[in-house]
């Protein structure tokens, strides 16, 4: 069985490491100076070194080799010590990952066995792996060993979350903080690896699995490979593209370029061609979120370009800038701020490209002009709509006086209930705000509103369109009216509703896509 790239080309040498300049400066002259802790605290981001540090580290303070012949106090990788930690041959190097061995036992087992000297090597080494997954109980059972080791131990605890170990732990341990690689410390390793692989691989398909990775390089590689083992060893950006699941840049750039432009229409359509070319849509929000992140950067520090600079390349960055120009300060935060609203809504739903779509959306015609609203002009009053044909019936005749009175006091309730600023485009900015408050209320009455679309105001009636028959009986039920007009009038002021079934879809089926269509028509109506 092949080994994946982050494991064939694992630094094996101090030198060999990208980044963490500071950390590789002090271990090594650590080393030179006779100055070895009996623990150590490696914490940072996952795939950034850290285990891979501490196995170089253990090679260099058990290097058979004398460190005057040695260059810069690294393991010399041929003497026995070596050769043992590299092939996995010693016991006494134990690495341990503690998601596995999270119990007070398994380090009881561990410490009590401290005491025995070295088989083979100078040292016994401990790498204990996502060290803030142990339990309490064995935190404390490590704590007396770890702050007493004898001599010929060293404990090397690696994390990706600092902040859950404790501070008696955190205390008796040299800590050392690994950062987040850059794009051109990954662009470099990456090239590197294709030249030795003898893979053929266009600039921008490197720059796409470096950005990818978000700083990680273990994510880099394996990325790497999993895009050399489906293209072969001639690489396009195209495919790489295909196999990672993201949209090329540019379309991304006319994106956000639309999206600035409060240009809905180009917008969606945009999105609905990325959805159908199989783009993560989770994915994507993610990228246009990073994308606002820098673009903050920008439009706050004029030398906001430099802090992104090591993240893409050049002609990103001036695309970024390009695009800063076309919104506000304003705009920006409010746009960002929506799409982190909506990420777990997109995450969770069964449609997610129609969560950001309609988060985008709600975002662009916020303050966007009248266009949007719906214009479709108001029957007579004496020519009552057909639905009310089918759900009124006919109230016995009243004395001419009692018609009068009845009248007035209609015309009172619904002047005091219907605003006149209420139209058709509120109701559909206030409608995910509806559908939260029911769904708390009354899941099962979401789980009906969620095929169910706005589709007109008539006198002081919201009319609701639904494609199936059973969702206007139940909608129409007392009790559940009542309850979702409750919320309806909180938001809206609009206290009455009428359910109406939509035959013209076949079979009565209703798709993601035709309620977003119904949306879209709305809007552009």
């Amino acid at each position: 069985m092949s080994k994946t790239f982050y494991r064939v080309y694992r630094p094996q040498k101090f030198d060999e490491l990208v980044g963490q300049e500071l950390i590789r400066l002090t271990l090594k002259q650590a080393i030179k100076e006779g100055r070895i802790a009996h623990a150590y605290l490696f914490t940072g981001p996952r795939g950034t070194g850290k285990t891979t540090t501490a196995r170089i580290f253990a090679k260099a303070v058990n290097c058979l080799t004398p460190l005057k012949e040695r260059k810069d106090a690294e393991p010399c990788d041929e003497c026995k010590n070596c050769l043992a930690i590299m092939d996995g041959k010693t016991l006494d190097l134990m690495e341990i990952d503690a998601a596995s061995y999270t119990g007070v036992d398994n380090i009881r087992q561990l410490t009590e066995n401290i005491d025995l000297s070295p088989a083979d090597l100078k040292y016994r080494i401990f790498i204990i792996d996502e060290v803030h997954m142990l339990s309490r109980g064995a935190f404390n059972a490590l704590l007396k060993t770890l702050e007493e080791p004898p001599a010929h131990t060293i404990f090397i605890l690696a994390t990706t979350e600092q902040h859950k170990v404790p501070l008696t732990i955190t205390s008796r341990c040299q800590r050392f903080s690994f950062s987040l690689l850059n794009l051109p410390e990954i662009l470099k390793k990456l090239s590197a690896i294709t030249e030795k692989e003898k893979i053929d691989i266009d600039k921008e398909s490197l720059e796409m699995i470096s950005e990818a990775a978000h700083g990680g390089m273990r994510d880099a590689e394996s990325l790497l490979a999993q895009v050399a083992s489906l293209a072969g060893k001639v690489i396009k950006a195209s495919e790489t593209r295909d196999i990672l699941g993201i949209a090329g840049r540019d379309d991304e750039i006319k994106l956000m370029t639309g999206l600035f432009e409060k240009d809905m229409s180009k917008t969606v359509n945009r999105l609905e061609q990325m959805n159908k070319n199989g783009m993560d849509i989770f994915l994507l929000s993610h990228r246009l979120l990073d994308y606002l992140r820098k673009i903050i950067y920008i439009k706050l520090n004029p030398k906001g370009a430099n802090l992104i600079a090591q993240e893409i390349s050049e002609s990103q960055v001036d695309k970024l800038k390009t695009l800063a120009g076309k919104i506000s300060i304003t705009d920006l935060l409010g746009l960002t701020s929506k799409l982190i609203q909506t990420q777990p809504g997109i995450k969770n739903s069964s449609f997610p490209h129609l969560a950001l779509e309609l988060a985008v959306v709600e975002w662009g015609i916020k303050d966007a002009p009248d266009s949007y609203e719906d214009k479709s002009p108001e029957p007579p009053i004496d020519n009552p709509p057909s639905f009310n044909k089918e759900e009124k019936q006919p109230e016995p005749e009243k004395p001419v006086e009692q018609k009068k009175k009845s009248k007035k006091e209609k015309a009172e309730r619904t002047k005091e209930k219907m605003p006149s600023d209420v139209s058709l485009k509120t109701v559909l900015n206030k409608w995910t705000a509806v559908l939260q408050n029911v769904r708390e209320l009354q899941p099962a009455l979401f789980s009906l509103l969620k095929v169910c679309s706005p589709v007109k105001i008539e006198d002081d009636t919201l009319v609701i369109s639904t494609p199936f028959k059973f969702h206007k009986d139940k909608l129409s039920d007392g009790k559940n009216r009542a309850v979702f007009c409750q919320e309806l009038n909180k938001e809206v002021g609009i206290s009455r509703i009428c359910v109406v079934q939509d035959n013209t879809l076949p079979n009565n089926k209703v798709k993601d896509d035709d309620m977003l269509d119904q949306v879209k028509a709305l809007l552009a109506s």
